[in-house]
């Protein structure tokens, strides 16, 4: 039961409650009233966010900010209305219904480290940086989740945004396998990005969720396939390889075995659909 609701309206004054509470912050509430009713958390203290005095969306850097309280339909109409990375839309219109994407927000999503989270596979594959505050630090997002629900935070502490790389003239791919769709949480995901140059790869970025503790990237691969003729071989031989990396689970969603299946057959149509779209 909760007994303690706060509404802060700066950042060290949500510092300061988060550290003396540990309450746990909300702002669309999608994730922590379900986890609450369900009793996967149990506390008595809440700290609503909606109230925190923040910047909005905003290209900075050549960069896309994403700040605390934004909605994924904010971000839509953002991305819309500054004619920016279609794989982000693509995954955004895909979480959820309706009412999650008008209350549900990226940071949250961060913030819960599942590696099942569609925003945080896109994060991934855009090079996020996580803003910490009231320290004001930096942290890439593969630093930041360290395992499933396990964030790098102290515990006075918060994510105050997300940014993004802005990016062109990348071909995309995006895909998640699951139950269905409206309510989705996937069984296995992918997202691939690829810049090309005369068939041969330019920059190359594989991400898949659900098949691993965190999100699955290997950024080394990538770097070895650099200047790689694009054919149904290389990406055959991605399949295996991503298929060795991956270290699914069982659960009462799917089996590790068929989770394996799924990252391979995943890498193959991605190769069949790859040059469909192209994010401008």
């Amino acid at each position: 039961m909760i007994k303690n609701y706060f509404r802060p309206k700066t950042i060290d004054e949500l510092s300061e409650l988060k550290y003396k509470t540990n309450g746990y912050l909300f702002s669309g509430g999608t994730d922590l009233f379900v986890k609450l009713r369900a009793g996967i958390i149990d506390t008595d203290t809440v700290i609503d966010t909606k109230y925190l005095d923040t910047k909005g969306i905003e290209i900075k850097d050549k960069k896309l900010f994403i700040p605390i309280n934004a909605t994924y339909n904010e971000l839509r109409y953002f991305i819309k209305e500054n004619k920016l990375n279609n794989i982000l839309e693509d995954i955004v219109k895909t979480i959820g219904s309706p009412m999650i994407r008008n209350r549900g927000t990226p940071v949250g999503n961060i913030s819960n480290a599942s590696p099942a989270g569609d925003f945080v596979l896109a994060s991934y594959l855009f090079n996020a940086q996580i803003l910490i505050e009231p320290s004001s630090k930096k942290i890439p997002i593969k630093d930041f989740i360290k395992s499933p629900g396990q964030i790098n935070l102290e515990q006075n502490e918060f994510v105050y945004g997300i940014e993004l790389e802005l990016l062109t003239d990348y071909k995309f791919y995006f895909e998640k396998v699951g139950r269905r769709n409206a309510m989705i949480i996937s069984i296995a995901s992918i997202g691939i990005l690829i810049k090309e140059e005369d068939n041969k790869i330019n920059d190359i970025r594989i991400a898949f969720g659900s098949v691993a503790p965190t999100i699955l990237r290997d950024e080394n691969l990538e770097k070895t396939l650099i200047g790689k003729t694009i054919d149904e071989e290389l990406f055959k031989y991605l399949a295996n390889e991503y298929q060795k990396l991956s270290s699914p689970i069982t659960d009462v969603r799917a089996t590790k075995e068929y989770r394996k299946s799924l990252v391979h057959n995943l890498v193959i149509k991605a190769y069949n659909n790859l040059f469909e779209k192209v994010v401008r």
